[in-house]
């Protein structure tokens, strides 16, 4: 029964890696997507602090 119980763990290890290895693309993507968005806000930020005079500008 042991002898089973270690064939089917590895088995399982087996099965989990190469899901693994399926879904590293996506888990690369979402990444690279995560840094694309952080990237946007920082310029959005830049962008922002650049118009702060020009809107300071229309409410006075």
């Amino acid at each position: 029964m042991e002898e089973h119980l270690l064939q089917s763990i590895k088995q399982l290890q087996q099965r989990l890696i190469h899901l693994q290895e399926k879904l590293k693309p996506f888990l690369y993507m979402e990444e690279h997507l995560l840094q694309s968005i952080k990237r946007l806000q920082q310029r959005l930020i830049h962008l922002q602090e650049k118009l702060k005079p020009f809107l300071y500008m229309e409410e006075h």
